[in-house]
């Protein structure tokens, strides 16, 4: 009898949580808060993730979203940073392990990851400019693992700015990009994150896609027949840029709905509750 109480008891919590969910993403921190000490559901810090549908194609010109932040409240995530530069640059060297970088150098350490010497265990990989044809040498085993630096995701810096780069990454600097399908996931934070923490952190990362929307855009329809059967037709001129928003999180059963009004930056109802 009193595991049928306590069984209920967390149900109706749970059911509630998800409903709060439905109606606003600044109360999302409840769906990780959900007892984890009481039991081995939620036994660890989760990571929340938010999944963007946006009205892009990828493969058209233009409409592949990429890029890198700097959230207020970071991701919660630790990240292991490897950096590259010129054996010849000492201090850049040192002054990025100080920064918190695992490894950093330049022939010799990309001749290491080559020969398997250094496992390529890390998150992230740093670079100044002059580094970037020598590391043609291992690109095919940093591409693939979406380590190879881009100067869009401010991964290519200058010697001076190296340290300072480096501690922004160590710190959890989010990166993001489409999929194939227009689709952006990012961890904005972890379950132990307050809400305003993680309102903040939702904030900062939709005014970026807002301001990374691109001059054209949309995925347009297949037509159905005729001349250029197959071929996508334009998008409107009145086509919406967000399109779907899910919540979700590493233990979570499935993903929750939010209206896409309130993490619309262009919306009066950003970051707020939306009427019914």
């Amino acid at each position: 009898m009193c595991f049928l109480f306590v069984f209920v008891f967390f149900w109706l919590i749970h059911r509630s949580i998800f409903h709060l969910l439905s109606h606003a993403p600044n109360v999302c921190i409840a769906f990780i808060q959900f007892p984890k000490e009481d039991g081995p559901y939620r036994n660890q810090n989760e990571t929340i993730e938010l999944a963007l549908n946006l009205n892009l194609d990828p493969r058209k010109p233009g409409q592949a979203v990429r890029g890198a932040l700097s959230l207020p409240n970071g991701t919660g995530k630790q990240v292991n940073v490897v950096v590259f530069t010129s054996d010849e640059g000492g201090d850049t060297i040192q002054a990025a392990k100080d920064a918190g970088a695992s490894h950093a150098g330049g022939a010799s350490l990309i001749e290491s990851i080559q020969n398997g010497d250094i496992p390529v265990n890390f998150d992230r990989a740093l670079a100044t400019p002059d580094m970037m044809p020598q590391l043609s040498k291992i690109a095919r085993i940093l591409g693939p693992r979406g380590l190879m630096p881009n100067a869009k995701l401010d991964t290519i810096q200058p010697a001076a700015k190296m340290a300072d780069a480096v501690k922004a990454q160590a710190a959890g600097m989010l990166q993001y990009r489409t999929d194939k399908n227009g689709i952006v996931h990012a961890g904005v934070g972890r379950g132990n994150f307050s809400e305003e923490e993680l309102a903040e952190n939702i904030r900062e990362f939709m005014t970026a896609i807002q301001e990374a929307k691109p001059e054209s855009y949309g995925k347009g329809k297949k037509k159905s027949g005729g001349p250029g059967k197959g071929k996508s037709a334009g998008a409107k001129k009145d086509a919406k840029y967000y399109l779907k928003a899910y919540l979700t999180s590493t233990q979570g059963k499935g993903s929750v709905n939010i209206d896409i009004r309130t993490l619309d930056p262009t919306s009066t109802h950003f970051m707020g509750v939306a009427p019914a």
